[in-house]
């Protein structure tokens, strides 16, 4: 996947020039690699933007400290990186006192060790941007161009190309790929706000909650001119965002502005944020709140439907939803209450049982409650 998006800017970068520098690069295996010295060393490295340091291999590595190119004070730290494949390998952090191409000197260059012999050997952003200006056209690296805004220049097939790779890595689950791929559209500004916010979904999914959420904030007035269902959509996103980094009170918010905006109150993500809702209170241990959003929701549901509670048993009718709200309440309710309430706690749990909730029918059965007849319900008024 890698080595297509190489191929493709490649081939697709275009620019206007002027007294520039035009490095040669060689192809290599569908990528392109440019002749430097590290250290004074000669190596060719794979050059890479989507990289975010430049990428060492381990015997590489090795050669370069044997032949004294690099010496103990160089070696820094250590930590892990994401390789291509979105697995995540131990890497050593080092600093290049001087990467020359083409007479051009990077001084100090952050860079890391990969612990794998086949590691690829890449000149990744830790350096590419101390080179200023620059552009690709074809196999050529060129600097010194009219390009004055410092970004890349791209034509729209390779924008086209790179959303594709992208979107083909998220499909099967490599987000922090379509992050890296996306990552080179935001930087260099050729996302909209429908660009932006898939690029925000994709840093989510890989885990970057709080850059997601600065996104996602990015573009909220030109969500907000949307449709309802597409607003409900991004809050969804953003209350999420905010229940994974476990700061339930705002996500709260968050989560109701879905239930307004969304078409569907009661199924996708309309009935998924009452779920979150009640969650969010539990954690945060406002048991008697997650009782009241129960209540509050198992009102309007019955009332919209236009059930009876005891429809279950004198009409016989089964409602997934119901049976969910009467366990979640149940739920509550023991908590809350904690030992004192054994009565209430079953009465609610037969409720959903009777209404068609499979968990709390096993659990029913289990332990001999009788849910089948309203007979049985007396003793709990």
């Amino acid at each position: 996947m890698r080595k297509l998006l190489h191929g493709i800017i490649a081939l697709l970068f275009c620019l206007n020039s002027s007294a520039q520098t035009i490095i040669q690069m060689e192809e290599y295996g569908g990528v392109y690699r440019i002749p430097c010295k590290v250290n004074g060393a000669k190596m060719k490295l794979i050059f890479d933007t989507g990289a975010e340091k430049v990428c060492l291999s381990l015997s590489m590595a090795n050669y370069l400290y044997d032949n004294d190119y690099i010496t103990d004070e160089d070696i820094v730290g250590s930590g892990t990186s994401t390789v291509a494949d979105g697995s995540i390998v131990d890497h050593i952090k080092i600093i290049i006192k001087d990467i020359e191409i083409e007479g051009i000197h990077l001084r100090n260059v952050e860079a890391v060790v990969i612990d794998g012999q086949n590691a690829p050997l890449l000149l990744g952003q830790s350096a590419i941007k101390k080179l200023g200006k620059y552009s690709i056209s074809d196999n050529k690296l060129i600097f010194g161009s009219n390009n004055t805004s410092n970004q890349m220049v791209l034509s729209q097939q390779a924008v086209d190309s790179i959303e594709l790779i992208a979107f083909d890595a998220a499909r099967n689950g490599y987000y922090i790929v379509a992050v890296e791929q996306y990552g080179l559209l935001y930087k260099n500004d050729y996302l909209t706000s429908y660009g932006k916010k898939w690029y925000a979904w994709f840093l989510q999914q890989s885990g970057n909650y709080e850059e997601a959420l600065e996104i996602y904030f990015s573009i909220q007035d030109d969500i907000e001119k949307g449709e309802s269902d597409e607003k409900a959509d991004f809050y969804y996103s953003i209350a999420n965002c905010y229940y994974d980094l476990k700061i339930y009170d705002k996500a709260i918010p968050y989560y109701e502005k879905t239930r307004y905006y969304t078409s569907s109150k009661w199924e996708g993500i309309g009935f998924s944020s009452v779920i979150s809702i009640y969650q969010s209170y539990t954690e945060m241990g406002n048991y008697n709140m997650a009782q009241k959003v129960v209540d509050d929701n198992i009102y309007n549901y019955l009332k919209e439907k236009r059930f009876k509670r005891t429809d279950c048993w004198e009409l016989n009718k089964k409602d997934e939803i119901v049976g969910l709200l009467y366990n979640m309440r149940a739920f509550a309710y023991s908590e809350y209450y904690a030992e004192n309430h054994h009565l209430e706690i079953e009465y609610y749990l037969i409720l959903s049982a009777a209404w068609g909730y499979d968990k709390s029918i096993s659990f029913c059965n289990k332990v001999n409650l009788d849910y089948w007849s309203s007979s049985n319900i007396i003793k709990y008024k």
